[in-house]
């Protein structure tokens, strides 16, 4: 005759099914950690660049004339988004928002001079603003069409 062993007490049988089940979970969460670490950036984001142009304003030297040479320039700038409008000391539109590429002198009072022809707005572009239009003490800000990205007075 044959005999069969006894079953294990239940307390075996609880203890090692918490061991299974404490393995189970411990796989389990290290597998979320590692799918968490995978997807997150491994670089930190930078910020958008700064969307200013520097300007210098100066008279030239036979007065006739505000010349505004840009000093530092943000990308992405073309003489056809980038506008010049120029307002009154007491801050009436003198002349609207106008591309830098349309500036007329002869009609407008105002030119754009690039630096380099045909490329986009650069650091050494300038201005040239007629004193007798626009006085001291008139306000210039150039946009994108969106945001401000210089203004000051001519003086």
């Amino acid at each position: 005759m044959m005999v069969t062993p006894s079953p294990p007490p239940a307390s075996e049988n609880l203890a090692l099914f918490v061991a299974v089940l404490v393995v189970a979970i411990v796989v389990v969460l290290a597998g979320v950690f590692a799918v968490v670490l995978s997807v997150r950036p491994n670089t930190v984001p930078t910020p958008p660049a700064s969307r200013v142009i520097g300007v210098n304003v100066a008279r030239s030297s036979d007065g006739t004339n505000w010349v505004l040479t840009f000093t530092s320039v943000p990308t992405r700038l073309t003489p056809f988004n980038t506008m010049l409008a120029i307002v009154t000391s007491g801050g009436v539109t003198a002349l609207s928002a106008t591309p830098l590429g349309y500036l007329n002198y002869s009609s407008v009072g105002a030119l754009y001079v690039q630096a380099q022809p045909g490329g986009p707005v650069a650091v050494g572009d300038r201005l040239l603003v007629n004193t007798s239009i626009y006085p001291t003490g008139f306000g210039y800000q150039l946009s994108d069409g969106i945001r401000l990205l210089a203004y000051g007075t001519l003086q």
